[in-house]
């Protein structure tokens, strides 16, 4: 399963785990993306019961064990500094980043635990870096660095493996728009600033990902935060 599906990331993450001949479940939120070979898509909005209930049917539809599940689901804040941020800001990024998450999760739960399942959430290095005015995206992928660490506690019993993966800026749509929230008005002369010149890509963050959740030799790993960034 691929939350998120529909999203710059979420969309690499799909396909390679397609190309690599995986059955895909793909959500998406607002848009269906394109048929692609190998990918089931269904809505998911961890908010609307309806669409909670559409991803059980589609759990339920098919016996077999889910063996990976890669969260990619997320959305920044205003780029405001705390004082100027609305209270409703901080619990609508929470809710976004967190509790849906959180809602996935116990919507398959059950069939991740059967098929022992390395679960990976895509997350942000900004827990690292902290800088100002992004006070409320910060603190929401904070608590899903601690919801990942849990879940891996909590899931080792069931030979679930749970894996956090923080990039650093990755080229995007999205990092382009939240870029220009910042004032970036030359988006590649910010990119030549970034540490080897250049953001990630998001087929590099996606092969993390899904090694990490797929792969043998990664098997004995979990709880653990995976930080793409480099820091001097």
């Amino acid at each position: 399963m691929v939350a998120g599906a529909s999203g710059a990331i979420g969309t690499a993450v799909a396909h390679q785990l397609a190309a690599g001949e995986w059955d895909v479940i793909g959500t998406f939120h607002l848009r269906k993306p394109a048929p692609h070979p190998g990918i089931r898509w269904v809505p998911f909005d961890g908010a609307d019961e309806d669409s909670l209930n559409e991803l059980h049917a589609t759990l339920d539809s098919d016996a077999r064990p889910v063996q990976a599940v890669i969260s990619c689901i997320g959305a920044p804040s205003s780029k405001r500094r705390i004082a100027d941020t609305d209270a409703d800001e901080f619990d609508a990024v929470f809710m976004i980043n967190v509790t849906a998450v959180v809602r996935l999760w116990q919507a398959v739960c059950k069939r991740a635990r059967l098929g022992a399942a390395g679960v990976v959430l895509l997350s942000s290095d900004t827990t690292a870096t902290l800088r100002p005015g992004n006070g409320a995206y910060s603190a929401a992928k904070a608590g899903l660095e601690a919801l990942a660490v849990t879940l891996a506690a909590e899931e080792a019993e069931h030979g679930v493996r749970v894996n956090l993966v923080a990039p650093s800026l990755t080229a995007s749509p999205l990092a382009e728009s939240v870029l220009a929230l910042k004032g970036v008005t030359n988006i590649e002369e910010y990119y030549r600033t970034l540490p080897w010149g250049r953001p990630l890509s998001v087929a590099e963050v996606a092969a993390v990902a899904v090694e990490i959740a797929s792969a043998p030799h990664w098997r004995y790993a979990s709880g653990q935060v995976v930080r793409l960034a480099v820091h001097g």
